[in-house]
């Protein structure tokens, strides 16, 4: 068994008597990307700042590749890492200056540093500003200058807080598609603590979900957002609530549930006559003029009464005795002619849907 680039274990930790972490296991692997994903107040950024040796925790033991962090191996250790703030801070001098700091003070030849230099440059397109200051670039390229001034050292573990939050849309989008290139094709061991799930779930090959200072959640991307296991996780990760039902079967390994004037099939555990909350994201809903032929097992139809322009999509709602919520592109609106007032079939597969139980229904 491959031994994890961190481990931490029996966390304990506390601010004025208040507990902030209770984390009896956590860890990350060689080469993945975990993101930390939480409400704000919820302990990312203190649970970052003690597995990057910034910050001893009240209890609790650190271990890289099985090496326990103590006194002794500390600054050792903690040279092996790299931690980056939200917001960019640099050295004086030129940026090809605060790119080779980190090289510098870790004895690397110079001949080396001149290599990765230009590899981190070509990849991260900094070519035209090695000689200019940082206080001249622009927000974009003072991160891409920071992303490349911690990538160059070849760190063991890069750990970013909030590392897009000061970017535009745009920019964030074409600077975190950079940032995922170049992590991949360098299997760079990633934690990165984030509020934004957008961000998590594009970055990370495993999410951890942090609330009140513990760990409530941890898996595979896609097993996170595919069952949730909580309705407060199920909320952070933008999951809505399409209705409430009652389940009265199983069909095929899907819960059978009766809801309005809709039997809708969903994956999830429930007993027959427990009340349910089905759950969904809106970006999973296919919307039709017409009722097509599919293997979608769940369709509902209604006149659409809001559109709303979000960050990316266009928010979209349907009445369908219950009003549904579908995100679909700008050019998907336009294409589909959706408007005010306009009827539409909304398609979701039961792979999409979840369900959280309610109790068992009450008898008249």
């Amino acid at each position: 068994m491959a031994i994890s680039e961190l481990e931490i274990k029996n966390l304990l930790h506390f601010y004025n008597q208040k507990k902030v972490l209770d984390i009896p296991h956590f860890q990350i692997n060689p080469g993945e990307c975990l993101a930390i994903l939480g409400p704000n107040g919820a302990g990312k950024s203190t649970l970052l700042r003690i597995a990057s040796l910034l910050e001893k925790p009240v209890q609790g033991e650190i271990f890289f590749r099985g090496i326990k962090a103590d006194s002794g191996n500390e600054l050792s250790l903690r040279r092996r890492l790299v931690y980056l703030l939200d917001r960019p801070l640099f050295f004086q001098g030129k940026v090809r200056d605060n790119l080779l700091y980190g090289l510098k003070i870790r004895g690397i030849k110079e001949k080396e540093q001149q290599k990765r230099l230009e590899e981190i440059s070509e990849l991260f397109h900094l070519r035209a500003l090695l000689e200019k200051s940082p206080q001249e670039l622009s927000n974009g390229e003072k991160q891409r200058v920071n992303l490349a001034r911690a990538l160059i050292i070849f760190p063991d573990l890069l750990c970013l807080d909030e590392p897009f939050s000061s970017l535009d849309q745009t920019l964030k989008e074409e600077i975190m598609r950079e940032f995922q290139l170049i992590r991949k094709k360098r299997k760079q061991t990633t934690i990165i603590v984030t509020h934004n799930r957008d961000e998590a779930i594009y970055l990370a090959d495993r999410l951890a979900i942090l609330i009140s200072g513990q760990i409530k959640q941890i898996g595979t991307t896609g097993e996170v957002l595919s069952t949730p296991a909580s309705l407060e996780i199920a909320t952070l990760l933008g999951h809505e609530t399409l209705v409430e039902g009652i389940v009265d079967g199983q069909e095929k390994g899907l819960l059978r549930i009766r809801a309005e004037r809709y039997q809708i099939y969903a994956f999830g555990s429930a007993q027959n006559g427990e009340k349910v909350k089905i759950i969904f994201r809106p970006e999973e809903v296919i919307l039709a003029p017409a009722k097509p032929q599919s293997s979608i097992r769940n369709w509902f139809h209604g006149p659409i009464i809001e559109i709303k322009p979000l960050d990316k999509v266009m928010l979209t709602v349907l009445d369908c005795g219950f009003h549904l919520k579908a995100y679909l592109t700008r050019s998907a609106v336009e294409e589909l002619g959706v408007s005010p007032g306009k009827e539409f079939w909304a398609g979701l597969k039961a792979t999409s849907l979840s369900v959280k139980t309610l109790g068992a229904e009450k008898e008249n």
